[in-house]
């Protein structure tokens, strides 16, 4: 299709839309992310011819350049396309599959929080930290049982311990855990299979570690801060390390410094907050898998930015919540103060508004449009709630968790919002 072509049909899209029932994209944004593409593509063959040319008298064989991937669509915010965040049904009436009933209590009377939905009626679960237990179990809801994962090795010398966070990842679980070894605190990463046998310590966590980490391919990685520099005027020093899920040494991955994991897996982004930090208004995401970058710049008046892969959230004016592309554009700012993320590679926006009586507890398909929620009543004077309930350290968890009453909690389950 001719560029001339696909602006004539951008305007005549463009047109239409005003009298066009809203779908779930925006087609607009659509072709114009068709024809950055094509552009990217363009400028990336020419950049390849370039380096034959320029190495022809040099080698003898030349790799050919693999063109860079199809970034799928390209999501823009626009008020006519923002849900109606007033008016949201539960999830379990937009995503009945995705919602799971589960006991507000273990059968043993514990509390609990939910890491991951495994399926058969079997979750990975994690008893509250009041606990002392060092390692995440298995929840099976139908044969009402629980079933720690590893063997005492992990507890053996282990005192006050708690599970920070727990994923399943390729078979295994990874978690982290914390406590203290001859009166000494420590933080540790391990690993398990997920349907049995025994545990192996990954790696000790120095001071400074973060209490959270990302999987990434067959390992995990972490934000790491640089001991006795916390009180430094421009922050911490920091990077990024990593250890493989069969165990070894935890190294810093290359070029880090100045990054946190951006809880969109495999990204890490070079923004911080943090008493005395000042945030910045521009910077880098980098894809430690394949070394992608992508800059995201602040809109002007959008406050404390943080991005995913495809867009980033901040605040405006009177703290409410904005949204923006990574280039600055698309600038949306909603009527409330809360919080939105990126979620599932940025295709959720995941997070709470404070409304006027309650606190919303929302999820949005960038990729639909649909969005669900639940409200939380807020009595006259009480302060603003807090969220989903995020009972572990998981800054970019697959389930989010929501308790209305004593008996019983729901689940939903990012990975099932379609």
């Amino acid at each position: 299709m001719s560029n001339d072509l696909e602006e004539h049909l951008t305007r005549t899209l463009a047109r239409a839309a005003a009298e066009a029932p809203v779908p779930g994209y925006d087609p607009v944004d659509a072709v114009r992310g068709r024809q950055r593409r094509r552009r990217r593509r363009r400028a990336a063959l020419a950049a390849a011819c370039a380096v034959v040319v320029a190495a022809a008298g040099a080698v003898t064989v030349v790799r050919t350049a693999v063109p860079p991937p199809d970034l799928g669509p390209q999501y823009g915010f626009s008020p006519d396309r923002i849900p109606d965040f007033t008016n949201l049904p539960e999830p379990e009436k937009l995503w009945p599959d995705a919602v799971h009933r589960l006991p507000a209590t273990l059968p043993d009377g514990s509390g609990y929080a939910v890491a991951a939905v495994l399926g058969d009626d079997r979750y990975l679960v994690a008893r509250d930290g009041s606990s002392g237990e060092a390692a995440p179990s298995v929840f099976d809801t139908r044969a009402g049982t629980v079933t720690l994962l590893g063997t005492s090795a992990v507890g053996d010398g282990l005192a006050r311990s708690r599970v920070l966070m727990a994923r399943e990842v390729n078979g295994q679980v990874v978690w982290f855990v914390e406590g203290t070894r001859s009166n000494r605190p420590v933080r540790e990463a391990w690993a398990a299979p997920l349907d049995g046998g025994p545990a192996r310590r990954l790696t000790d966590l120095p001071n400074g570690s973060s209490p959270r980490f990302s999987p990434v391919g067959d390992g995990i990685i972490w934000q790491q801060e640089a001991q006795g520099t916390w009180k430094l005027p421009a922050g911490p020093t920091v990077s990024v390390r990593t250890v493989p899920l069969s165990g070894g040494p935890a190294v810093e991955v290359p070029g880090s410094q100045g990054f946190d994991i951006a809880n969109v897996a495999p990204w890490i982004i070079n923004q911080r907050y943090g008493t005395g930090v000042e945030a910045k208004t521009s910077g880098e995401l980098r894809n430690v898998v394949t070394g992608e970058r992508r800059r995201w710049q602040a809109a002007s008046g959008i406050r404390f930015v943080w991005c995913g892969p495809t867009w980033c959230t901040g605040r405006g004016a009177g703290d409410r919540v904005a949204l923006q592309s990574l280039d600055g554009t698309d600038v949306v700012q909603l009527p409330w103060t809360g919080e939105l993320k990126p979620s599932m590679a940025g295709r959720l926006a995941v997070g709470q508004f404070e409304l006027p009586t309650s606190t919303l507890h929302l999820v949005w398909d960038r990729t639909t449009g649909s969005a669900a929620g639940v409200a939380e009543p807020r009595p006259a004077g009480a302060s603003p709630g807090y969220g989903w309930n995020l009972q572990l350290m998981d800054l970019d968890p697959e389930v989010l968790t929501f308790r209305s009453d004593d008996r019983e909690q729901m689940v939903l389950d990012l990975r099932a919002v379609r």
